[in-house]
């Protein structure tokens, strides 16, 4: 097996990459689960809930703070422009996370009433700090991507999810508990995380020149950054977080706790199924002639569902069981959505080998406008389900069987690239 594995590595160099990372992400997500029954006794689900709309909302700004250019970081050739472009995302996301900071300790009290959580007012402000450390990870991370160090980003995964719940849980023993533990700790193990990463990046220095072209040069350069791929990943944080944020305005900080701890164990299975079937299909799609990625899109997506059917299964028959006796009982709830929740995260399974079908087809427009039904259905059936009059769980349900439609339109919508991709002669599609 290992000669293998080493034959495959060696045919497919990126194969070893992918598995480097996500050993990262699995390994990450076993110390979450490992830690969620001590984490799960501490804080409250209530507490959970509102530190989720915290993080709502610095996540979905984090995301967009370094405007894009950090996707740039990799595509830069000359390692002196590329770290330089690096500095610079930097500073921009410093820029961000200040003014975010006066705008939410401003706006702090106005928005926590606006999302029925006037207690939250004081609390918004730590966003800042929050998106400032994550903004500072994720460049980072697109910059080891252009060095190939791998196996730090996959290091560094483990070291901020494990840092971040056990800091959490030593804050609620030994000293601050509450929502100000969960800001807390959380801020400092992504502090933690983000330094680590600074003084790692600093031993390509003497090996990579002068930059050869200005600051305002690369910006410039790379301007369709922020302009096309700035609303791509604001969509998808807007689905991604509007969920939690969404949960929690119209129904209850339980109700979103019970949600937002469902959701993060329930990562787990998927982080392992599509990791396996990920590492499997990635380079294929790239690699895969005309005429053939059709038919691979097809193979693909059962592989998924056939790998992913098990897990699900079991996970939709016992999830009501096994999450309150692993958590305690105050989570009873978060085991009925996680079963809820299967329909939806088994689509998002046997769909994920396959979006980067668009990109090797060229029609990522296609993509995009999936991505605002996709958002604009997430979001449409929690607040038609608490217009409604329907209980968090019975909404739930409505949410992952409306995803889980999408995404199966979505596996129609990628056999379709395929179909067309497999008929054209030229690239230009």
């Amino acid at each position: 097996m290992k000669g293998r594995w080493g034959d495959l590595v060696k045919r497919y160099p990126t194969l070893a990459k992918v598995s480097t990372l996500m050993t990262g992400t699995v390994l990450a997500q076993v110390l979450v689960f490992a830690l969620a029954p001590i984490s799960s006794r501490v804080y409250t689900p209530e507490q959970t809930g509102e530190f989720a709309i915290i993080l709502a909302v610095a996540t979905t700004i984090a995301t967009v703070a370094g405007l894009r250019y950090d996707l740039a970081i990799v595509l830069e050739e000359n390692p002196a422009n590329a770290r330089m472009l690096r500095n610079t995302v930097s500073l921009i996301i410093t820029l961000v996370a200040v003014i975010a900071t006066i705008t939410l300790w401003i706006a702090g009290d106005w928005l926590a009433k606006a999302v029925n959580h006037p207690q939250l007012g004081p609390w918004f402000a730590t966003a800042g700090l929050i998106i400032f450390t994550t903004g500072q990870i994720n460049s980072y991370n697109y910059w080891f991507t252009k060095t190939d160090q791998f196996r730090a980003i996959s290091v560094n995964r483990v070291q901020m999810r494990g840092s971040i719940e056990a800091i959490q849980i030593l804050l609620s023993l030994f000293w601050i508990g509450g929502l100000a533990g969960l800001v807390v700790g959380h801020i400092l193990g992504q502090a933690g995380a983000a330094g680590t990463l600074a003084y790692k990046g600093k031993k390509h220095v003497p090996n990579e020149g002068s930059p050869t072209v200005s600051r305002k040069f690369l910006l410039k350069r790379y301007r369709r950054m922020p302009l096309i791929n700035g609303p791509n990943a604001l969509v998808d944080q807007i689905r991604l977080q509007g969920i939690n944020l969404l949960i929690g305005t119209l129904f209850s900080t339980n109700a979103v706790g019970q949600f937002s701890k469902a959701w993060l164990l329930m990562q787990a299975p998927v982080t392992l199924v599509t990791g396996a079937v990920s590492q499997v299909f990635f380079q294929r799609f790239a690699q895969t002639p005309r005429g053939e990625v059709e038919a691979l899109v097809k193979r693909s997506v059962k592989v998924s569902a056939a790998i992913g059917f098990l897990p699900f299964l079991l996970l939709l028959a016992f999830a009501p069981v096994i999450f309150p006796w692993y958590l305690g009982s105050q989570w009873d709830i978060s085991g009925y959505i996680a079963q809820a929740l299967v329909p939806w995260l088994f689509l998002n399974v046997a769909t994920s080998p396959i979006s980067t079908v668009f990109i090797v087809t060229e029609r990522q427009h296609e993509l995009f406008i999936f991505a605002v039904v996709y958002m604009a259905t997430g979001l449409g059936s929690i607040y038609w389900g608490h217009h409604a009059g329907w209980t968090i769980l019975q909404t739930t349900w409505l949410l992952s069987g409306l995803m889980a439609v999408c995404l199966a339109v979505m596996i129609l919508l990628t056999i379709r690239a395929g179909r067309i991709y497999d008929k054209s002669e030229d690239t230009q599609l």
